[in-house]
């Protein structure tokens, strides 16, 4: 299609916003319409705590004079700088871009426009894009431009697509310290119509305000053939003697060059699921562990990717394995097809991968296990809804513990449960939203947590406090000692992701595609790393490269570096 602009388009716009007779019509709105007053209406700010006032512009995008005179302040400051496309993450830029879009159509000017989604479409083509995206430069449109979070989110997937962009039109800016940093740190220019002053409103410094740890990207490798359709943890990238290993949804195992991201092998599986391997690896003693949804377990040669061996008793894996090295056993959960038995937990030999024992379970054991060398024990849960407590060394049944969902079939446990050491706990999440803490030596309920929604992440245990993501999209940090939750912060997306501890900060991701970067002892944010796709998987780091690696749930990796807070 041509991008042509007639004559009278740019001279009936060739005025400056300053004369425009639109502009008090605008302001008049916001005021009676987007302003809205602490006192008369109770609000809440993402940490749950009241606000003075608050501006929601939404309702004046969807009323259409006020919709008109904004499409017309946005011509009046862009109709010199044509020819462009236009873009917005949804939902808030939707209702100005089909009002810019129809007025330039007016005028007989034909506009490309875009919508990016704030985390990718679950169904239909998977898209995190919609509309066309063409080669002109990028004009962003929103209703506000703060601390600069959403539009680093359109930046994010924009730069994925080997785009960046040029310009940014908003209704009001709030002038925050955050969005200032943001401006100088991309170099785009933020245009807006009004200001807080200009609303005779003032906001005192928020948290988001204070001066956070910025992230820049060394490398990326995206997977070929993901699957965009389950939004779970997959592979967790793992690090071991400069190389990234990793599984894919195309049922590749990945071998890397640490420090640029470079192929060094990869090993095909058999997995015609879509799913191939969800497993995350173990190393040991210059090996590769791990499971695929071919229904095996698999031993590689780390330097070469040769097999070494692999068990065929399932017929599906996507468990990851647990190492008890000074054992030399691997524990790993397995999902059959069976009616009897759907499931089973299992100890192989890490020389051989010969069977050396089994517990079987009624429904799937999807759930990884996790070994206390202090115990000699391994603790896994399943699709049963229960926590199982094995001796490591012959699988006898130390203690079976129930989610108070299990008899509902909604408790199942899909992933690892983590040991307190230190107090002889486990703790555990559960799809009926539990937070279990258990007596390791009892297998009885010591204190619960209920959250929002399903907990599918692995608890980080240091010392005596726990760190624990859920899909009600808040992490909590737990006081094992006190039975508190000490915090909630809000992530304001799901969490698959585990947290981890790297240099004495807490990080992990969430489904926005951000990578957060927690202080444990204020508990505040404070970085935050945004990637195009939901993270589901947890980070890891090299200290000789000070690289931290995530990657999204479509197979991408992501290398990254923190620069110092400025």
């Amino acid at each position: 299609m041509d991008y042509v602009a007639t004559e009278n388009f740019i001279e009936t716009h060739s005025k400056g916003t300053s004369s425009s007779p639109w502009r008090n019509l605008l302001l008049d709105a916001l005021r009676a319409k987007a302003f809205l007053n602490g006192e008369q209406q109770w609000m809440l700010d993402t940490p749950g705590k009241p606000l003075p006032w608050f501006l929601d512009v939404k309702g004046d995008l969807l009323e259409a004079t006020a919709l008109e005179a904004w499409s017309q302040a946005f011509w009046d400051r862009f109709c010199d700088k044509l020819h462009f496309q236009v873009g917005g993450l949804e939902v808030g830029a939707i209702p100005l871009l089909s009002a810019i879009l129809m007025k330039a159509a007016q005028q007989g000017y034909s506009l490309t426009s875009f919508i990016v989604r704030r985390e990718r479409k679950p169904y239909g083509a998977g898209n995190l894009i919609d509309g066309a995206l063409s080669d002109l430069p990028i004009v962003i449109v929103d209703d506000f431009f703060d601390s600069g979070k959403s539009l680093d989110k359109v930046r994010a997937v924009l730069a994925h697509e080997g785009r960046q962009i040029a310009q940014v039109f908003v209704v009001v800016d709030f002038h925050s310290e955050s969005g200032r940093r943001w401006k100088e740190r991309y170099g785009i220019p933020v245009h807006s119509i009004f200001s807080l002053e200009d609303l005779g409103l003032h906001r005192e410094p928020v948290l988001d305000d204070i001066p956070q740890a910025e992230f820049e990207t060394e490398w990326s490798f995206c997977a070929p053939h993901p699957n965009p359709f389950y939004r779970a943890p997959k592979s967790f990238p793992l690090l071991a003697d400069d190389r990234l290993y990793f599984g894919s949804d195309s049922g590749v195992f990945w071998c890397m060059q640490a420090s640029d991201g470079a192929v060094v092998w990869s090993k095909p599986t058999h997995s015609d699921t879509g799913k191939g391997i969800w497993s995350s690896p173990a190393y040991s003693k210059g090996r590769v562990f791990f499971g695929a949804y071919d229904g095996n377990v698999y031993c590689l040669d780390a330097a070469t990717g040769n097999e070494h061996w692999r068990f065929i008793g399932a017929d599906w894996v996507g468990s990851s394995p647990a190492l008890a090295e000074e054992l030399g056993i691997l524990f790993i959960g397995l999902e059959f097809g069976e009616p009897e038995q759907k499931g089973g937990i299992v100890a192989l030999d890490m020389a051989t991968g010969q069977k050396l024992w089994e517990l079987k379970t009624k429904k799937h054991v999807h759930a990884s296990p996790t070994y206390s060398r202090t115990l000699s024990a391994v603790a896994c849960g399943s699709n049963d809804g229960d926590l199982f407590l094995l001796n490591a060394t012959d699988g006898a049944m130390r203690w079976r513990f129930s989610t108070r969902g299990a008899s509902e079939a909604a408790g199942y446990i899909r992933h690892a449960a983590s040991f307190c050491e230190e107090r002889r706990e486990i703790v555990v999440g559960s799809a009926d939203g539990g937070i279990y803490v258990i007596d390791a030596h009892t297998g009885k309920e010591v204190w619960s947590v209920e959250t929002g929604n399903m907990v599918y992440t692995v608890p980080l245990i240091l010392g005596t406090t726990a760190y624990v993501g859920s899909t009600d999209k808040y992490f909590y940090i737990l006081d094992l000692a006190a039975r508190k939750v000490v915090r909630k912060i809000p992530a304001r997306a799901k969490i698959f992701s585990p947290a981890r501890s790297i240099g004495g900060r807490i990080y992990f991701g969430a489904c926005n595609g951000i990578v957060y970067e927690i202080d444990p002892d204020t508990y505040s944010i404070t970085g935050r790393y945004q990637l195009p796709d939901a993270v589901t998987n947890a980070v890891c780091y090299s200290e000789e490269r000070k690289l931290f690696y995530a990657s999204t749930y479509v197979n991408e990796v992501y290398a990254f570096r923190r620069k110092a807070i400025s």
